[in-house]
Order: structure tokens, then C-alpha cells, then sequence
């Protein structure tokens, strides 16, 4: 019994930052499924969190002390100090105070981050509902019908069934009461979800600036309401906007645009909109057949911009300025050059991931410290959830942290395993065996994501992996450098993209072929 309590111990001791996440979670889940938002409550978290502060303050003062009495008291009187300050380094201590590890390590910070997940969440509940769209659209002094709306396309429109859908940043809001007044309100570009009916030769991307007429309609997004503005073709016209935030969009839009031209005018259209997916984060021009396809492969994880994306755009960037000194001259232009690219791309949840993890790595790597892969991805989820408490339900986030989590905690053990039965994989060659290991350790971890979010779960996926992973890495080193290169001049970044129309044929026939039977496929009609 002892055995296993040691052991129990010994896990909670190592994993701590595990229960930090997971007590962020639960706050964040329960606090979005229930209400707890009023004054009271805020006071009373507040405090709670105040006082746990303290508390793990004094506990972590009486752990230090129970791991060297004698060199602290020695301390004073300036004996022994180098002991103290290696106890205090290790953070080790004596059997004796394992409950007061366990209290300082885990309890207090799971209780911590789970009222402050709560807190956010609620707050930010709050905040929805307090929203000035939809206190217009509540007030019966106000007609409902020929509201106009002016902002800044802030997604990519996608098509559905003839209908165009995009996100709307609303800077202002036009409306009239029932004496026929016309009154104006800021609305502190507050997001709307547009729906335009019949749409149809428009030319609309995202950062374009709209003056639009429509209708408001109320529907429920979890515990809170949101708003929807249908409108028409006639009832929607582009203006211009010289602000100095309209001029950083513009030149936003201006960036993606050369880009995508070059993939468009280089590539037959099937492999352009594959093309912009992978470097731009837009999947919505991908024909709903072809998507589908790589679903059924287990595939669509590669359309998820993560730490793949930003390794190959690290190692441009090196190559560019490695000579630069001192070092941290180059740890900033990394990271400039990353909220550009995440900008860019308008912060993906996974790139978002991969981007602060690196800059964790390239801090460690110029304080010359050394660096834990879990404690990263720990620490970054917790950042990204404090940061938006709405990626838990994220599709993106849940397959970038779950494919890291497969690398670092499933695959050493697959492979271990692996290398108990087939000696040989210990060698450093058998690529693709490690890449098949690798794939089968991501699946594992992904089944429930994606069986949650997709209703069903690709059998094949592990072979299509195998088969098609080497050749996309190739891919998208291609598609990277020719990116750099149109941004400089965009013939040259044509030029590069020849050498990739190979590459694409080879996937989409691989993707047809495994993606073809349905024996392959489990379906979860309620998971």
C-alpha cells in the first residue's frame, strides 16, 4: 500500500502542472455552463484567491525551512548560505513533508485557477450579455427592420448554399426610433455574425470596410445570447475608412492578398486553395468534397497551422539573420517576425500554441537554462485559456495540444515499447517506423477529439500518414520559401511553386484512393 502511495505521490509531484491546466479547465467549463457571474461572487473569488496567495506563500516558506532548518539559522549568521541556496534551488525535501508538497504544488494552485477560470469565464459572459448590439436590438423604443451597420470584415467569408457568412468588427450603428429619429451609436467593434442571402458576383475579403442594411435576429450560444445581421446584395456597398488601425488591416489584407495572387496564378485551383489552407489558415475555399476526403483519411489535422508551420518558418528566418549580434537581437526579430505571421493569419489557436512555446525555447536557449516539453505545454495552455477562455471549444486548439501531448507523453512510451520487440528501431534510421509510431501515437490521442467534434473516426488514418507526411514536409517547405519570396517579388515565388505541383498530385491521389471505401470509417452518431 505504501508502494502505491509513493507512487501516487511521486506523480502528483512531477505533474503538478497538469492539475494547474486541468483546474483551469473545470473552472472555465463549469463557470461557461453556468452562470455564477453577480457581485457577490466576484468579491467573494476575489478574496478566496487573495487569501490561497498567501497561503502558498507561507507553505512554500515551511517547506524550504523543513528541508534545512540548520543551514537557515546557519544562514543568518552568514554559515552555510551555499547549502540554503542549493535547497532552495532543487526544491527537494524531506518525506516528512509530503503533505506539505502536496497542499503547495497542487492543491492550493488547482483551487486558485479553477475560481479564476471561473471569474474569466464569467466575466466575459457578462460581458457579452451587456453588449451595445444587442441592448439596440432589446429596446422597443428602437425599430427593428433597416438597421444600418458599418465595420471591418474580420473573417474570411465562406459560401453556404448560395449565402455569403463572415464576421463583422461593428464600429458604428445606425437606427431609428419610432418618432422617426435617427440615432448613432459606437458599438466598440463589437463582433456580429453577418449572413448575406443571395449572394452573388461580390468581392469581399477580409479587412474590407462595409456599410451595410439588414435585420437583427437573436439566437443562444451557450449560456448568453448573440446576434446575426441577415442583409441583402443591394443593401451592402464598401467605403473607406483612414484611421490608423484601417491602415494596419489595409496593409494586413494587402500581404495576404500578394500571397494568395501567387498561389493562384502559379497552381490550378485545386491545389491554390490547398496552398493558401496551409500557409494562411483559410480552409473556406477548399471544395467540400476534397475536405472531406482527408477526413476520411484522418488527414485534416494538416490543415491545422501548428508547430510544423512555425519550425519551417523559424528556420527562414535563421538562415536570414543567424549572423545578427548579440543573440537577443535575434530572440526579438523571432519573435516580431511570429506576431506578424500570427497576425497575418488572424491568431490561430494552434500557431498561437506553437508561437509561445517557441519563444519559451528561444528564452531558455539565451539564459542558457534548460527547458521541459511538458512544463511548456502546460504553461502555454494556461496562457492561451487565460488569454481567450473560448478555445476549449476550439477544434484547432484541441488538435494542436493533443498532437503535442501524443509527442511528448505517448510516443517515448510506444516507442520504448516498440523497441523492446523490434530491436532495430533503435538505431537511428527507420524513418518511416518512427513516423508510423508517431502517427499512431497522435491518433490515439486524437480518437476522442475527433470522434467529439467529426461524428467518426478514419481506421486508415495511421497508413495514410505514413504514406503521405514525408512527402507534405516537402510540400510545405516549398510552399513556405515561395511565400518569403512573393512577399520580396512575387514571379519569383511563382517560379518556386512549380516544383510543387508534383507534390500535390502525389497527395489528392493517395487522399482518393484511401479516403474512397467506407470500411474504413466508424461512425459515432452521439459521442
Amino acid at each position: 500500500m505504501n508502494i502505491i502511495k509513493q507512487k501516487i505521490l511521486s506523480y502528483l509531484f512531477r505533474e503538478f502542472y497538469l492539475f494547474w491546466a486541468a483546474g483551469l479547465t473545470i473552472g472555465i467549463y463549469t463557470g461557461s455552463r453556468h452562470n455564477f457571474y453577480n457581485l457577490y461572487f466576484f468579491i467573494a473569488g476575489t478574496s478566496f484567491i487573495f487569501i490561497s496567495l498567501i497561503l502558498e506563500i507561507i507553505t512554500i516558506r515551511k517547506l524550504i525551512r523543513c528541508r534545512c532548518p540548520s543551514e537557515f539559522t546557519a544562514g543568518r549568521n552568514g554559515i552555510g548560505t551555499e547549502s540554503c541556496r542549493m535547497a532552495v534551488k532543487e526544491f527537494t525535501f524531506d518525506p516528512k513533508s509530503n503533505g506539505l508538497k502536496l497542499v503547495a504544488l497542487v492543491l492550493i494552485p488547482f483551487l486558485i485557477l479553477l475560481v479564476m477560470g471561473n471569474l474569466i469565464i464569467s466575466i466575459f459572459q457578462y460581458g457579452q450579455g451587456k453588449k451595445v448590439l444587442l441592448s439596440v436590438y432589446k429596446d422597443r423604443d428602437f425599430y427593428s427592420n433597416d438597421i444600418v451597420v458599418e465595420g471591418r470584415v474580420s473573417s474570411h467569408p465562406s459560401c453556404d448554399f448560395g449565402n455569403l457568412n463572415f464576421l463583422l468588427e461593428v464600429g458604428s450603428i445606425y437606427v431609428m426610433d419610432r418618432s422617426g429619429d435617427l440615432h448613432i451609436f459606437s458599438a466598440a467593434d463589437e463582433l456580429l455574425d453577418v449572413r448575406l442571402d443571395n449572394a452573388g458576383a461580390e468581392s469581399m475579403v477580409r479587412d474590407d470596410y462595409l456599410k451595410l442594411m439588414g435585420n437583427f435576429k437573436e439566437f443562444k450560444d451557450g449560456s448568453y445570447s448573440k446576434l446575426s445581421f441577415t442583409t441583402n446584395s443591394g443593401d451592402i456597398k464598401k467605403i473607406e475608412c483612414k484611421s490608423l488601425a484601417s491602415r494596419v488591416y489595409n496593409f494586413r489584407k494587402r500581404l495576404y492578398c500578394c500571397i494568395k495572387n501567387t498561389f493562384y496564378k502559379g497552381l490550378k485551383i485545386e491545389h491554390a486553395c490547398i496552398a493558401e489552407a496551409l500557409i494562411l489558415g483559410n480552409r473556406n475555399n477548399i471544395p467540400e468534397q476534397l475536405s472531406e476526403d482527408f477526413k476520411r483519411c484522418g488527414l485534416y489535422h494538416l490543415f491545422a497551422i501548428s508547430g510544423l508551420h512555425i519550425s519551417f518558418f523559424i528556420s527562414l528566418i535563421y538562415l536570414l539573420i543567424k549572423k545578427i549580434k548579440p543573440a537577443f537581437a535575434v530572440f526579438w526579430a523571432v519573435v516580431i517576425l511570429l506576431t506578424i505571421y500570427n497576425f497575418l493569419i488572424g491568431g490561430k489557436a494552434s500557431t498561437l500554441r506553437a508561437s509561445v512555446m517557441f519563444i519559451f525555447i528561444l528564452l531558455a536557449s539565451n539564459w542558457n537554462r534548460e527547458y521541459n516539453n511538458r512544463f511548456l505545454l502546460y504553461l502555454s495552455y494556461i496562457i492561451m485559456i487565460l488569454y481567450y477562455p473560448c478555445f476549449i471549444y476550439d477544434l484547432g486548439f484541441w488538435m494542436s495540444y493533443g498532437s503535442m501531448a501524443a509527442l511528448i507523453f505517448i510516443y517515448p512510451v510506444v516507442k520504448k515499447m516498440a523497441g523492446k520487440v523490434f530491436p532495430s528501431l533503435k538505431r537511428k534510421g527507420n524513418f518511416l517506423i518512427k513516423i508510423g509510431l508517431m502517427t499512431f501515437s497522435i491518433q490515439v490521442v486524437l480518437f476522442p477529439i475527433l470522434a467529439y467534434f467529426f461524428k467518426e473516426f478514419s481506421l486508415i488514418s495511421p497508413v495514410a500518414n505514413i504514406l503521405i507526411i514525408p512527402v507534405f514536409y516537402i510540400l510545405l517547405l516549398i510552399l513556405t520559401a515561395s511565400s518569403f519570396t512573393s512577399i520580396i517579388w512575387p514571379p519569383a515565388g511563382g517560379f518556386i511553386l512549380k516544383s510543387s505541383t508534383v507534390f500535390f498530385k502525389y497527395i489528392l491521389k493517395m487522399v482518393k484512393v484511401l479516403g474512397r471505401p467506407d470500411f474504413f470509417i466508424v461512425d459515432f452518431d452521439d459521442f
